[in-house]
């Protein structure tokens, strides 16, 4: 049987039997082995519990948050992205995304505001893996009053009290899949 799962890559291996499934047979080899990237992603949507027509925020475009960018998508959701990587952007405009490029001295949170009506996003789902505080310190900006932060990637995480107080702000990080 083709099966996907979290294990380590070898012609035979054990894992528990909620960590394993079998492929379909008309899922290609090449859709079957974003499964378990996809199942990051959909961990964090599923903890930030959008609404249909909800605005978030993917910060990160590398491929979870790409993946995560498109089942937002999928869920009803209008989806921003910001990324420094322009291929990066690129690729998610490719995909029908609003994007902006971090690197060119552009306001990522004025950004946010201009395409929410000044209201803010309903959420943001944070992807990006880098030993900066920005990228928190941008989605609790960006948010709307008790907007939803969800940390799938790994941040910095001097967090400013006032920014999630005053707003009501949930932030949970999201353990994997």
């Amino acid at each position: 049987d083709r099966v996907i799962s979290n294990g380590s890559h070898s012609e035979f291996n054990s894992v528990p039997q909620n960590l394993c499934a079998k492929i379909p047979d008309e899922v290609s080899n090449e859709s079957a082995v974003f499964t378990v990237l996809s199942s990051i992603g959909l961990n964090g949507i599923r903890l930030a519990n959008p609404l249909f027509g909800e605005k978030f925020l993917v910060s990160g475009l590398g491929v979870i948050g790409i993946l995560t960018a498109q089942m937002l998508k999928a869920n009803g959701c209008e989806v921003l992205g910001i990324d420094p990587d322009p291929s990066k952007c690129n690729l998610a405009k490719k995909l029908g995304f609003k994007t902006l490029e971090l690197n060119n001295g552009n306001d990522p949170i004025d950004w946010c505001l201009n395409n929410t009506s000044n209201i803010g996003v309903d959420g943001v789902i944070i992807t990006a893996a880098t030993k900066s505080n920005e990228p928190i310190q941008v989605a609790a900006k960006s948010c709307r009053k008790r907007g939803r932060i969800i940390l799938i990637g790994q941040i910095g995480l001097e967090l400013n009290r006032d920014q999630f107080y005053k707003k009501e702000l949930t932030f949970q990080v999201s353990c994997s899949y």
